[in-house]
């Protein structure tokens, strides 16, 4: 007994503080359900602000969970509007969360306004370019990547013409097949705005293009930017990274390897051999001790450096109930990755966007984005094609810095490009500013009548001064000099200048009326002019003592000099009608009228018209599925413009320059030298589009699937005419149809589990290009053809069927030129006369210019302010053609990759995955195949960032209402079969010529006070 008193009384102090403990702890229950219909909300997260501590409701809505008196609950759901509820005593809580209706009623910038998502009738895709924050995007177009039913190809990473080329649905014309793009309704080039001025962008991918009628055949692009939104606030952000390319040509560095690799491909051409023995010898022993007579430079990696990048935005914003604005300032400084000052640029933004309401039925504003960027570039632009051309025999610079080359007489090497002379030694500057300024106004008139009038002058200004000092190498052990350019035209210096002058002016007339609360009508009616002026001017001097003085006045000889000025004219009238009937059926139909200067007068004006409608399933009576949000079907149909074609070709032009010969004096003179059809109008595209929104579990999945159908008409092309009707040009005619066909399938789902909250989202997009009708016409390109009954620009090429394996079966095989021997290519004869000519070629049902899928996917995980995201890119169902130097062993005097020492065809090896080893010189190695047809798909992990957002009670302190870090990875990982150069910038071309694609690394921090 005395032994269980003392047990009790040591128990009491603990029960004590239990008792304290229990105290302060509340037994909390609840029930959460839906504030529409009462239903119980499974998963939803119950959170203790300011701890880990939480719960999630079962099945029946239910939840338990201990909290200290005062304690706030948070409680949240995807899809529902987050609730936070003081603790004040223990017990059941009922909680009711209203839907968060702002995903379906969340606008989208669409022709002349906007509409709520959940009335959309077209296929339209929006980018936040929030979801890209923190990313070191240098221009808008790179954003792009992974949109759905967008195609963005970066083809040159140089900085300051890092431009992607964006294709929406395919390529439906031979000529011009860029999309329009708009700025806060002003046509203007997104590449010439700060990112960070970005709002969001929207893709009229269908007939919602029709709107703008004669320009959007190829979409519209619809860019938004920025504008102060609350209290006012300053911004500012910063990142700094590296960057390198994603591949480089693996070029043979060895020299000894390279000279021995070079005469053993001459021995198998039965050739005299490049390097003697001797020289070989020589070589090897000077290795090591003297690297300017006997160098073992790999110019890849002398020739180029890591990268640097570095950007700064700050801006200023906020607004009230009278007026709202927003100033930005940007910087962005870029260090390529080729050595030397030639590779550089420094970008400098200024963005405006500022409104007041003068009035109750007034309001006006002023939005203006400047641009200033300068750049340099190698002033001979083949920087990339002489890189490529390196031996590693070629001496860098002598004693004195001197550039070298080398004492090794070479073949197709008599005047050496040296990567350091070219890359220090002639330097081109680019200077470009150009500004968008808009003056906008709304008045609302009596009878729910909105008007609007916007007015904008995009300028550009632009000079390019090229400098072409005179060029010399040395031999390192003569000392004796090369003139790599003519001392007859060097030193030389050109100026180019360009200014433009773009004025752009719409005004509209909108009615919106909502009759006995369901039937909602909407009508607008408006006209735009647009007027391109450009001025270009163009002169060269040489005849100059040095380089030390570029004026053009300090040259004494003329070199040249042009110039010319153009106006293109587009006169429009416009409307567009919608009907609702509670946001359940949707129907919406536009019509365009264009009046261009680019067509002949009675040729110039076009209509065209679009409709479109959609049927809310969901918000029928009889349709009554819970965990369906949104089910909605859409429509459209509609006809599309485009009037890219040059300028004054419906008349025939008059050239200077056509001399002619008078009495054995040759005299100048002027004569046409193309046809011209006065008759030629728009090329005309008919779209059709189905569609299905869906979204599900209180919007966490959202689903969105399309199938199109695009031909074009009268497509504007030149038309070629045989040479003896006057060796003139074809006139451009309208001649041609064009069909693009596919589907388009997106998803995302978002949820969160207690604390952590995760995304995850994908989409595909197939595009099939096919030509109907050239009128009997055929048109060849560089290994292409375009042909009725295969896509755009496909292959045409000879089929290859293995290797010569023996003599023998060289005799008997179809002949294929003098020099064949056993370890060539064999090519198969396909019109069966035994002879493997031009006529053996096949059409490859492969595009050059367009994959069959593009998809994006990717996931983001977060946690108490920490979050990782990752995106991912890519492309399927296209071939690329890599040719020339590098791709081919020793073209024309280039080097090797070291896989030609590794697999080449030998009577050992005869499976071996390259052909006998020989130069590029022979005819098996020359002719276009499939042999060299690369498979240009790949999967790249576009961005990853991880990011840390501190805790607001933190900041609170400090008076920040936002900091956050965050590191970025782009294009940090590619999945390809391919590996001699990154695929993406392979595309359309036929050589490995072009400044890589770019991996980055780069940190930085986001703050708002």
């Amino acid at each position: 007994m005395k032994r269980f008193t003392r047990l009790i009384l040591a128990a009491l102090p603990l029960l004590g503080i239990a008792m304290s403990a229990w105290a302060q702890d509340l037994a909390i229950s609840g029930k959460v359900t839906s504030a529409a219909d009462n239903s119980p909300l499974m998963g939803v997260s119950v959170q203790i602000v300011g701890t880990s501590t939480g719960a999630a409701t079962d099945l029946n809505g239910l939840f338990k969970l201990n909290a200290p008196a005062g304690a706030t609950l948070k409680i949240s759901f995807i899809g529902y509007i987050t609730q936070e509820i003081k603790v004040a005593k223990a017990g059941l809580l009922e909680i009711k969360l209203q839907e968060d209706v702002q995903k379906l009623n969340e606008t989208v910038v669409v022709g002349y306004g906007t509409r709520k998502k959940a009335t959309l009738t077209g296929a339209i895709s929006t980018l936040e370019m929030v979801d890209k924050e923190g990313q070191p995007i240098t221009n808008v177009s790179n954003a792009l990547h992974g949109t759905t039913g967008v195609f963005v190809n970066l083809k040159n990473s140089q900085p300051g013409v890092d431009r992607a080329q964006i294709r929406i649905r395919g390529v439906g014309t031979l000529n011009n097949s860029n999309p329009l793009v708009l700025v806060d309704g002003i046509e203007y080039s997104m590449d010439e705005l700060n990112p960070n001025d970005i709002e969001s962008i929207s893709i009229l991918k269908d007939a919602a293009a029709a709107i703008y009628g004669s320009r959007g055949a190829n979409g519209v692009i619809l860019v938004t930017t920025k504008k102060g939104k609350g209290a006012g606030k300053v911004n500012y952000s910063y990142y700094r990274g590296g960057q390198k390319a994603t591949y480089l040509p693996d070029a043979i560095g060895d020299p000894i390897v390279y000279m021995k690799l070079k005469n053993q491909a001459l021995a198998n051409e039965g050739k005299a051999p490049d390097y003697t023995d001797a020289e070989i010898a020589e070589y090897q022993a000077g290795l090591g001790k003297d690297p300017i007579l006997y160098p073992a430079n790999d110019w890849y990696k002398i020739g180029l450096e890591t990268g640097m990048i570095q950007k700064h935005d700050l801006s200023v914003s906020g607004s009230t109930e009278q007026y709202q604005y927003r100033l930005s300032l940007g910087f962005l400084d870029r260090d390529g990755i080729i050595f030397g000052p030639a590779d550089r640029a420094k970008n400098y933004s200024l963005g405006l966007n500022a409104s007041m309401n003068v009035s109750k039925r007034l309001k006006a504003g002023i939005t203006f984005d400047g641009y200033y960027r300068n750049y340099t570039i190698p002033s001979y632009n083949s920087y990339w094609q002489y890189l490529s051309r390196t031996l590693p025999i070629l001496t860098d610079t002598l004693a004195d810095g001197r550039y070298g080359n080398s004492w090794l007489r070479t073949p197709g090497r008599n005047n050496w490009e040296h990567p350091r002379m070219l890359a220090y030694g002639a330097i081109s500057t680019k200077l470009v500013q150009r500004f968008l300024a808009t003056v906008f106004a709304e008045y609302k008139f009596p009878w729910d009548i909105t008007y609007n009038i916007r007015f904008g002058a995009d300028k550009y200004d632009g000079l390019l001064s090229e400098s072409f000092p005179r060029l010399q190498t040395f031999n390192p052990k003569t000392l004796a000099a090369t003139n790599w350019n003519s001392p007859a035209t060097a030193p030389r210096f050109n100026k180019t200048d360009e200014n433009d002058l773009n004025i752009h002016f719409y005004n509209t007339l909108q009615w919106n009326k909502v009759f006995k609360e369901k039937h909602s009508v909407s009508a607008m009616i408006g006209a735009s002019y647009d007027n391109y002026d450009t001025d270009q001017f163009y002169a060269s001097m040489t005849g100059y003592l040095d380089a030390s003085l570029p004026a053009l006045t300090a040259g004494t000889v003329f070199n040249g000099i042009s110039g010319n000025t153009t106006r293109d004219v587009l006169m429009s009238y416009f409307g567009r009608v919608n009907y609702d009937y509670d946001d359940k059926y949707l129907f919406e139909y536009t019509y365009r009228n264009d009046g261009s200067g680019r067509f002949a007068p009675g040729h110039r004006w076009q209509s065209f018209s679009a409709a479109s409608a959609g049927w809310r399933i969901d918000r029928e009576e009889f349709f009554k599925v819970p965990f369906i949000t949104q089910l909605k079907l859409r429509a459209s149909i509609g006809q599309l413009g485009n009037q890219s074609v040059d300028l004054y070709s419906y008349e025939k032009t008059v050239n200077l320059g056509q001399d002619y010969s008078f009495g054995g004096t040759l005299n100048s003179g002027a004569a046409s030298i193309a046809y011209a059809d006065p008759t030629i109008t728009w090329e005309r595209t008919t779209a059709y589009n189905g569609g299905v929104d869906l979204n599900l579990m209180q919007n966490k999945i959202a689903v969105t699937i399309d199938v199109y159908k695009k031909r074009t008409k009268n497509i504007l092309r030149e038309v070629p005419i045989p040479s003896q009707v006057g060796n003139l040009a074809g006139a451009k005619e309208n001649v041609g149809t064009v069909d693009n066909s596919g589907f388009e399938f997106g998803v995302q789902y978002k949820d969160n589990v207690g604390p952590v909250g995760y995304n995850v989202f994908g989409n595909v997009a197939y595009n099939k290009n096919k030509v109907v009708d050239l009128q009997g016409q055929i048109l060849y390109g560089t290994g292409t053809i375009t042909r009725a009954g295969y896509p755009i620009s496909s292959y045409y090429i000879l089929q290859s069927d293995g290797y010569f394996q023996n003599a023998d079966e060289v005799t008997r095989g179809p002949v294929q030129a003098n020099d064949t021997k056993p370890g060539y290519i064999r090519y198969k004869d396909q019109d069966g006369n035994n002879r493997i000519t031009p006529d053996d070629r096949v059409i490859m049902n492969y595009s050059s210019i367009m994959p069959k899928y593009t998809f994006g996917f990717g996931l983001g995980v977060d946690y108490k302010g920490v979050s990782l995201n990752a995106a991912f890119q890519g492309i399927s169902g296209i071939k690329v053609y890599p040719a020339a130097n590098l791709a081919y062993p020793f073209n024309n005097g280039a080097n090797a990759t070291w896989e030609w020492t590794r697999d080449t065809w030998t009577p050992e090896t005869p499976n071996a995955s390259k052909p006998l080893l020989t130069t590029a010189a022979t005819w098996n190695f020359s002719q276009r195949s499939d042999f060299w047809l690369r498979d240009g798909d790949y999967i790249r992990l576009k961005n990853l960032q991880l990011a840390y957002a501190f805790p607001q009670s933190l900041l609170n302190r400090i008076k920040i209402q936002r900091l956050s870090v965050f590191l970025n990875a782009e294009n940090l990982v590619t999945f390809s079969k391919y590996k001699d150069l990154d695929p993406e910038s392979l595309l359309e071309r036929n050589d490995l010529y072009i400044y890589p694609m770019l991996k980055t690394y780069s940190g930085g921090i986001n703050i708002t006070l």
